[in-house]
């Protein structure tokens, strides 16, 4: 006897939202829909499947045995299916092999461009798609994008997850950023003066907390905001102090700039690719030419590292 399964695509994407974010709230903003919509999508494909897929576990979701075996194929079912609406819909010249790079602020600016020029005349077409730094590696995992530049901080790692693999190409220490018009500034400066700085709930807003206490600076926290670019400018407006990367760097305005002997922490720059399409040519040729991207980038100059400590 041959079971038929009759879920919807809708169902699947739903399910791999809730099990990758834990929450049915957190699968909705993800998804852009309701609560009660990610609720009946769960609802209906456990009534397909004829058993519970999850499970509540204090405020999240886990999965159940039978969730854990529908996981890795409805992965497998919603990129096959992106692959094949993308070849449908022709994103590319006939005559490229196209692959979706997914990109985020300071990676955009410094790797697409040099990326796609030593692409050319091999074939493969590139094309940049802006996602989330936060939700990178579950894009590549329900292929929405074929390759993703993600970020992994040493200090909050990002967490293994089945079929996802993940290649560092390059690693740099948050600097302090002041304006370009003031002298450098001493620690008691640093302790008193104003900062900008992304929400705490992020991975970005932890690592860089985690840098700040690595120089010893409690941070008096003047301005909260997620955006780099929009966060240096302010640094180069004379608003405050902030942490950034030599990449990052690259959205700074002339008027922002790096202060010497205030260095900590870090983060690595790492590809993603979904380990079932690792081994087409065109993937492993586009992960190739970004560690070559990332590793010929010329380095700001090295403002030194400085120790843990007290400042007053």
């Amino acid at each position: 006897m041959q079971w038929t399964m009759n879920w919807s695509l809708g169902q699947l994407r739903t399910f791999v939202a809730v099990a990758d974010h834990g929450t049915m709230t957190a699968a909705a903003r993800l998804l852009g829909y309701t609560p009660g919509a990610v609720s009946q999508h769960m609802s209906a494909l456990r009534r397909v499947v004829g058993t519970d897929l999850v499970v509540r576990s204090g405020r999240t979701l886990t999965l159940t045995e039978a969730g854990r075996l529908l996981l890795g194929r409805a992965r497998a079912i919603l990129a096959a299916e992106a692959q094949a609406a993308e070849a449908i819909r022709g994103r590319v010249d006939d005559s490229l092999h196209g692959v979706t790079l997914g990109v985020f602020g300071s990676a955009s600016v410094v790797a697409f461009g040099p990326a796609a020029a030593k692409l050319a005349g091999s074939g493969i077409g590139l094309q940049a798609r802006e996602v989330d730094v936060e939700i990178m590696p579950s894009a590549v995992l329900e292929g929405r994008i074929d390759v993703g530049i993600g970020i992994d901080y040493p200090s909050s790692p990002l967490a293994p997850q089945r079929g996802l693999l993940m290649r560092t190409v390059r690693e740099e220490a948050f600097n302090v950023v002041t304006a370009s018009h003031l002298p450098d500034p001493t620690a008691a400066d640093l302790a008193d003066g104003s900062w900008i700085l992304p929400r705490n709930d992020s991975t970005f807003g932890r690592a860089m907390r985690f840098a700040c206490a690595e120089l010893g600076i409690a941070p008096r926290e003047s301005h909260i905001v997620v955006d780099s670019a929009v966060a240096l400018a302010m640094v180069g407006s004379g608003m405050g102090f902030s942490l950034a990367t030599p990449v990052t760097m690259s959205l700074a305005p002339s008027t922002a700039r790096l202060v010497p002997g205030w260095s900590a922490g870090g983060r690595r720059i790492v590809v993603l690719v979904h380990e079932a399409m690792a081994d087409q040519p065109a993937i492993s040729h586009v992960v190739d030419v970004l560690a070559e991207v990332f590793a010929e980038l010329v380095p700001a100059a090295d403002p030194g590292r400085r120790g843990s400590g007290s400042v007053g």
